[in-house]
């Protein structure tokens, strides 16, 4: 299961996932489920495939998170916990890797304790129709891993941290 908070008009909401079958389960913060089998991030187009049809919301990211048009209103969100600290910057040589631009990670090549070798393949991800793996800057232990299959994630998000 996997929980991420949002801050919406001043309140903190929930949007919890969790694997179901051949898809996810999504928890609102009003407690209703629903099933999602596809995600998909292209451009400014989110779209959603659900057991019902096909759902396709514009969205636009902003310095302070993530606006989503639906049905004519807007919905602006910033993440309620930061992915980092403000001011940091990151770089794969201190082993931390993050995501060079908002896509959706297609692929886990790793698991949280495995030993890499420096060029290892650790995830693919999938933005504006193209593919990027990420790969170990060195050899080392994969100490965190902030990345699922099928995730949605912003630009700057970390995705793994390695130490040597």
């Amino acid at each position: 299961m996997y929980k991420t908070k949002f801050r919406y008009q001043e309140e903190d909401i929930a949007l919890t996932t969790q694997p179901d079958g051949q898809g996810w389960k999504i928890t609102l913060p009003d407690d209703t489920q629903h099933s999602l089998l596809h995600a998909r991030a292209e451009e400014n187009i989110l779209t959603l495939q659900t057991p019902t049809g096909r759902m396709q919301l514009a969205f636009t990211q902003t310095p302070q998170g993530v606006e989503i048009q639906y049905r004519g209103r807007v919905y602006r969100f910033q993440r309620a916990e930061p992915t980092r600290r403000s001011g940091a910057q990151h770089s794969s040589a201190e082993g931390i890797l993050t995501a060079p631009m908002p896509g959706l990670i297609t692929r886990v090549f790793v698991q949280q304790g495995e030993r890499v070798e420096a060029g290892q393949r650790l995830l693919t991800l999938e933005a504006m129709k193209t593919e990027q793996t990420l790969r170990a800057p060195f050899a080392g232990v994969v100490q965190q891993l902030d990345a699922r299959e099928g995730e949605l994630v912003q630009e700057g998000a970390i995705l793994a941290q390695i130490v040597e």
